[in-house]
């Protein structure tokens, strides 16, 4: 017996970091990063990083039971344009709600998942090593699927 959904945060990550990258040019993004960056190379980008995941007992139906599973990953978008600020705030503002649309257009992620989504927008700055300033938006997703601890025997 065979389980699709995943329980590896950064499965889950890869597949936004992909779905993502597929995308950059429509979502106007220079650059799609993965992990914790000190520097931003060009003046846009999207930094996709595995979070964690919890775990909740869902049943013993198997050896080692089945768990309920929260997977967690981050994402943040970073806009350095040179420009008026109310212009260029609302430009990374709408390329957050581009990517917001674009993950939630399929909220299993391609069936690795039951179901995930954004949870928490919040909006800001950045001010990177070199001194950079970047226009930023840091989105929570959170995915569920439920999986055997160990492989079931038939």
């Amino acid at each position: 017996m065979s389980n699709p959904h995943t329980d590896q945060d950064e499965v889950v990550a890869q597949a936004i970091f992909d779905l993502i990258e597929a995308n950059k040019i429509s979502l106007l993004l220079d650059d799609v990063l993965w992990g914790n960056q000190t520097m931003i190379p060009r003046a846009s980008a999207a930094i996709v990083q595995a979070l964690g995941k919890t775990r909740q007992l869902a049943g013993v139906s198997a050896p080692g039971g089945r768990t309920l599973n929260r997977l967690m990953v981050s994402v943040e978008l970073h806009w350095s344009k040179v420009g008026p600020e109310e212009i260029e705030r609302k430009a990374v503002d709408a390329r957050a709600t581009a990517v917001e649309a674009l993950v939630h257009s399929d909220v299993t992620l391609g069936g690795i998942i039951i179901h995930g989504f954004f949870e928490q927008v919040d909006r800001g700055e950045t001010t990177f090593v070199n001194n950079s300033m970047f226009r930023t938006v840091r989105m929570a997703f959170a995915g569920q699927s439920k999986t055997y601890l160990s492989v079931p025997t038939a």
